[in-house]
C-alpha cells in the first residue's frame, strides 16, 4: 500500500523540516527551537536503530545488508560506491522518518533534525515549512567529524591497522559529491542558508524563526 502524498502532505502540517548537508547546524538550531518555542524536536539520527531493526531484505535491501561481517571491507570500498550507498541509505531511512512522524499527534509542532532527500521533502512539505542549512567544501571536510555523535564510529575507523588510510577513504566519500548537492540545494526552491565563519548563532535562528512564522 503506498499513501498518497497529497495526504501524507495535510498529516504534516505540524512538521517543520532543519535538513541540508554535514556541519550545517541544523542539530543547534533544532535545540534551540526546542528550547524557545515548545516544539518537539526529532534527530533522525536517534532513530537509526530502531530503523535498521525493523528493515527487511525485500523493501529496505540497502539497510538490511550486513555490515558487521566485514566492516573492514564496508569502510574499504571505493568512495563513489561507498557515497551511493549512503544516499540509497538515506532514501530507505527517510520512510522510516515519515512514518514516525505520521505518529505524533497534529496538535504537536514539530521540529526535525536530519537529510532527507529533496524530492521527497517536495512531496511532503511546503516551502515555508522547510530551510535547508549546509556547510561549504572546506568547513565540511575539517569538521565532519569533530562532533560527540561522531566520535565513536571515528575511534572505529581508526582502530583498524590501516585505519588511517580507511579514514582518507571514508572522508574522501562523504565529500565526494559535495559541489553537486550544494548546487541542488542552491536550485531546489527551498530557503537556505550556507554556513559562514561570520555567522552567529542569534542571526541564523532568527533567518530560520521568520521563515518558519515563528517570530
Amino acid at each position: 500500500m503506498k499513501i498518497a502524498n497529497n495526504i501524507m502532505k495535510e498529516h504534516l502540517k505540524n512538521v517543520y523540516f532543519l535538513c541540508g548537508g554535514a556541519y550545517g547546524g541544523k542539530t543547534t538550531m533544532a535545540k534551540l527551537i526546542e528550547e524557545k518555542h515548545g516544539f518537539i524536536r526529532y534527530r533522525q539520527g536517534d532513530h537509526s536503530e530502531e530503523y535498521f531493526a525493523m528493515a527487511n531484505a525485500k523493501d529496505q535491501p540497502v539497510m538490511s545488508l550486513d555490515r558487521s561481517s566485514d566492516w573492514h571491507g564496508y569502510f574499504a570500498q571505493p568512495p563513489r560506491q561507498y557515497a551511493d550507498w549512503m544516499q540509497a541509505e538515506l532514501r530507505e531511512e527517510a520512510e522510516f522518518t515519515i512514518a514516525d512522524l505520521l505518529r505524533i499527534p497534529a496538535d504537536k509542532k514539530v521540529i526535525v533534525d536530519g537529510i532527507i532527500p529533496l524530492d521527497i521533502l517536495k512531496e511532503i512539505s511546503d516551502y515555508d515549512h522547510v530551510f535547508l542549512l549546509f556547510a561549504p567544501d572546506e568547513m565540511k571536510r575539517m569538521h565532519y567529524f569533530d562532533r560527540a555523535d561522531k566520535e565513536e564510529i571515528y575511534q572505529f575507523i581508526l582502530s583498524f591497522p590501516d585505519g588511517e588510510e580507511l579514514l582518507k577513504n571514508v572522508i574522501q566519500a562523504l565529500n565526494i559529491d559535495n559541489e553537486s548537492e550544494r548546487q541542488k540545494f542552491i536550485e531546489s526552491g527551498f530557503r537556505y542558508l550556507e554556513r559562514s565563519n561570520g555567522d552567529t548563532i542569534e542571526r541564523t535562528l532568527g533567518i530560520i524563526e521568520k521563515h518558519f512564522g515563528l517570530i
